[in-house]
């Protein structure tokens, strides 16, 4: 059986993480099996540094000018049949939720944004909410006809099976896995804190991150961060790493970091590098997970995995994801946030114990188990 990976939608964030930390593995679990299946990736010449351990023959490179968006939705519905043909390909798997068809051959989608199904009770910006409109209505539909989906967690399987009518015999839950560069290192703590010094952490602090996106809640942080009036709460800084594309959002955040009584205090770091990033989770006092839409948030895992104590919210999949190894409270609940903050500040046995438990937690996330369900997913089609 020969697959095709079609990468070109793996431009940024979760979406390029997943490919550099899968696509070694599954190379090798490809080539070093001796069913005879065959694999190749489909990227853009630009894309080739992502993939950096797979071999030369399992490359297919597009060059020239890069088709990104609806440009590269349009050029995959185009070429995708022809390429597909041309390769001999018995499978096409497109990790995003939107993907090209191509006759003859087994279609594989990946459920990883459930923003586009969630959005509406958010304010966004006009182009941004016409955009996951247009996001959802493609979404449902290529989810429906595809013959097999991959849902990173249990709440992404049951979306597709309860609200999308998708048979529950072509989905398969596969978590994405641990990123060995997020972990505790505690000989790294003088280089974290030149690093962390040079973007303007100067004191201990706590963290909320991810994109800057209305459902991921970081105004809830920064209003509970404010309500924080113990003695040592004023020696805390509140470190916000992270970049939106939503403009109205972005000037909320704005907006309520200048009305918030600790302003002097609150630190929007923007993006970070992935170095920064792990010093970040490494450092904090408390790791803050407000967000109320994900399917597998990698910033959960991350967090996990560098031990950090995190106080979350109750939405799905974020108890599914953590299990029983945070803080939980209720979402907007903007006291009982405070509350938990201050509890993991102040109670220095109960920050410990969520940091081991964090760190057992994120021993169940493995790229190389994601690596071996997803060569079964792509090679497996008895029954199906």
């Amino acid at each position: 059986m020969k697959i095709l990976i079609n990468c070109l939608s793996s431009v940024s964030g979760g979406a390029v993480s997943y490919l550099c930390n899968l696509a070694p593995l599954l190379a090798a679990r490809f080539q070093n099996a001796a069913d005879g299946h065959e694999l190749k990736f489909l990227a853009h010449e630009s894309q080739s540094v992502l993939l950096p351990s797979t071999q030369k023959e399992q490359l297919v490179l597009i060059q020239g000018a890069r088709p990104a968006g609806w440009r590269r939705i349009v050029w995959e519905r185009r070429n995708m049949a022809r390429i597909a043909r041309e390769l001999e390909s018995d499978v096409l798997f497109t990790p995003y939720q939107i993907g090209p068809k191509a006759p003859g051959v087994k279609q594989v989608l990946m459920l990883r944004n459930m923003e586009p199904f969630r959005f509406m009770n958010y304010r966004y910006s006009f182009r941004q909410g016409l955009r996951n409109r247009a996001l959802r209505r493609q979404s449902a539909k290529a989810l429906r006809e595809a013959d097999r989906i991959i849902a990173v967690s249990d709440y992404a399987r049951n979306c597709l099976i309860e609200e999308l009518g998708v048979d529950a015999n072509r989905v398969r839950r596969i978590y994405h896995g641990r990123d060995a560069s997020f972990a505790p290192d505690d000989a790294a703590q003088e280089h974290d804190g030149k690093a962390l010094k040079d973007i303007g952490v100067n004191r201990e602090f706590i963290l909320t991150c991810g994109s800057l996106l209305p459902y991921r809640r970081c105004e809830d942080v920064i209003a509970a961060y404010g309500r924080l009036t113990g003695p040592s709460d004023s020696e805390l800084q509140l470190v916000i790493a992270g970049a939106g594309i939503d403009q109205r959002y972005g000037r909320l955040i704005e907006q309520t970091i200048q009305a918030s009584p600790a302003r002097e205090r609150i630190l929007a770091a923007g993006h970070v590098s992935r170095e920064i990033m792990a010093a970040l989770y490494r450092r904090c006092r408390v790791c803050v997970i407000a967000t109320e839409i994900e399917a597998c948030p990698n910033i959960a895992i991350e967090a996990m995995a560098s031990g950090c104590a995190i106080v979350s919210t109750d939405r799905p999949p974020l108890p599914e994801i953590f299990q029983d190894c945070t803080l939980e409270c209720r979402a907007r609940d903007i006291d009982g946030l405070a509350e938990r903050m201050r509890r993991c500040i102040e109670n220095e046995a109960l920050s410990n114990d969520l940091r081991k438990r964090a760190r057992d937690r994120a021993a169940a996330f493995s790229w190389e188990k994601c690596a071996d369900e997803t060569y079964s997913a792509l090679v497996d089609w008895r029954g199906n």
